[in-house]
């Protein structure tokens, strides 16, 4: 009797698998992007970012007499100024381009000016480090602080929608200082900084003018540097057309 030899048995490779966990890392990874957003929210109108607050603060400052009474006026015009800084925070979330359904904008804004409030400490500290005087105008350093820390982390808090973990994608753009200056809300921030640390520039010269007095000159450049930051935004993007 004859043996029958094996009927040879035929090998196919299938993509079936390899083909959904492909669409699978593709789907999570298009999630992860939808979730996690762009680095930097844009907004609708950059124009309607610009802090004309600023200059109704600082001039209001100095109507009610901040030259002659530093301390209290500080304090109360800091307090006066939380009015202002929420409804240029209102504004500035309702002109997020890329709204959330579920954005519950007062909150938001609530949520930031506290938050911001709180983040004066470490603000305060960092002046304490970089030569603000601590034995004799404590309090003074301490109302900079929370002015210089309004103006720096509200808008920010307000644009990113509390959301540190997008905020921290800024840093892996490439080119991160046009990233910057391109949007109205970033170079605000940044030359608020920029102008603050070179409002220490008049205090030691010998003028013996009232407004050399600390922390006068250091809060001038902070809230115009905020309204420059805005006008160099604008003529970023102007030119980069």
């Amino acid at each position: 009797m004859a043996h029958s030899k094996p009927k040879p048995v035929k090998k196919s490779v299938s993509f079936i698998q390899d083909a959904s966990d492909g669409a699978n890392v593709t789907e999570e990874t298009k999630y992860t992007s939808i979730k996690q957003g762009p680095a930097v929210p844009s907004l609708k109108r950059n124009l309607a970012a610009f802090p004309l607050h600023n200059l109704l603060i600082l001039v209001g400052l100095f109507h009610y007499g901040l030259t002659e009474n530093v301390d209290t006026v500080l304090l109360k015009g800091f307090i006066t100024s939380l009015p202002l800084q929420a409804s240029y925070a209102y504004l500035l979330a309702n002109n997020v381009h890329k709204k959330l359904k579920s954005a519950n904008i007062p909150l938001l804004v609530v949520s930031s000016i506290v938050v911001s409030i709180l983040l004066a400490v470490p603000t305060f500290a960092m002046l304490v480090i970089l030569g603000a005087p601590l034995s004799n105008f404590k309090f003074r350093t301490a109302c900079l602080a929370l002015h210089v820390s309004q103006q720096i982390f509200t808008p920010l808090l307000v644009v990113y929608r509390l959301d540190f973990q997008q905020f921290k994608l800024l840093f892996d753009q490439d080119r991160i200082y046009l990233t910057i200056f391109q949007h109205p809300v970033l170079c605000q921030v940044l030359l608020t900084l920029g102008c603050c640390w070179l409002g220490v520039i008049p205090i030691p010269l010998d003028w013996d003018r009232p407004w050399q007095q600390w922390p006068i000159t250091l809060l001038i450049g902070a809230y115009t540097g905020g309204i420059v930051g805005s006008v160099v935004s604008f003529v970023v993007n102007l030119v980069s057309r």
